[in-house]
């Protein structure tokens, strides 16, 4: 059975005249005819009745008419959908993220993509930089959004998206909230708390105060980003963090960023994808989006 059989059934089954349907098909009655004689010998069943002039479909051919429009209408919906995955416009992308930025950056970048490609699906692995580093290099998520890339790596591309000096955290109702800024050795003064040693902020805390000969004697050391900044909302404490890790609805009303005047160091954002080996299309249009 052959695509161009079902082709010129369906034509004469619509035109119920071989001539005609040949001149839709662009092919000479003749061949239609030895075309449609050949799919009723492979069905072994007659689907016409031929008239002199017309034909008309059997029973059998009228059932077989139904099952043939219905495959073919699933034939261009399996056309239209290889297509729009080759143009980027179907498919998942496998993307691991932060923790902080999985809850303050990837929902509006996504949405802003999602726009444009509304038939594209994400979906988020949430971890730790060097973990999300590692499953990128191994093939198990195409794209990483992470903070402080510090790693050199033959296997993969490192696109920077911006940059940000580290801020404060406190409350509303703190008493540094009513500065414009504050200097280290204010922020260090205060109760202070910590992403653990596993978390790319955590890291980077370690460092300053390491690089400063600062005592780091935090009251509260805790996985949880969400966990910290309720402690801090609580007033508790205070912590170090980057802007684009707090959610914009968090700030003014919960709590307040404050600038570090002696602290200018800027840390990167990040999207990492493999140099080498296969990326999606639908990846590929993210990474586009993400960097125009």
């Amino acid at each position: 059975m052959e695509f161009h059989q079902l082709t010129y059934f369906l034509a004469a089954a619509q035109t119920q005249n071989f001539r005609r349907a040949a001149e839709l098909s662009l092919v000479a009655q003749s061949a239609l005819s030895r075309q449609i004689a050949a799919l009723e010998d492979e069905l072994g069943v007659e689907l016409f009745t031929r008239h002199k002039k017309r034909v008309t479909l059997t029973p059998a051919g009228e059932e077989f008419a139904l099952h043939v429009r219905n495959a073919m209408e699933q034939l261009q919906e399996g056309q239209q959908l290889l297509s729009e995955l080759q143009a980027g416009h179907r498919g998942t992308i496998q993307l691991g993220c932060i923790e902080s930025l999985a809850t303050s950056f990837l929902p509006a970048l996504f949405a802003t993509f999602h726009q444009q490609y509304p038939n594209v699906r994400l979906k988020v692995r949430v971890n730790h930089t060097d973990e999300l580093v590692t499953s990128v290099e191994q093939g198990e998520i195409e794209l990483g959004l992470i903070l402080d890339p510090r790693m050199q790596s033959e296997l993969l591309i490192i696109k920077e998206l911006f940059r940000q000096p580290l801020h404060l955290l406190v409350a509303a109702q703190h008493p540094l909230s009513q500065q414009k800024s504050v200097t280290l050795s204010q922020a260090i003064a205060e109760p202070f708390l910590l992403l653990d040693q596993t978390s790319r902020m955590g890291q980077i805390t370690k460092r300053i105060f390491v690089q400063r000969g600062l005592p780091m004697q935090p009251l509260v050391e805790i996985e949880s980003v969400e966990g910290l900044k309720e402690m801090v909302r609580q007033g508790i404490g205070v912590t170090l963090t980057l802007p684009a890790l707090i959610r914009p609805s968090h700030l003014e009303h919960d709590l307040i960023l404050l600038p570090i005047a002696d602290l200018t160091e800027e840390f990167i954002f990040a999207l990492i994808y493999r140099r080498i080996g296969p990326i999606s299309r639908v990846a590929r249009e993210f990474i586009h989006t993400i960097g125009a």
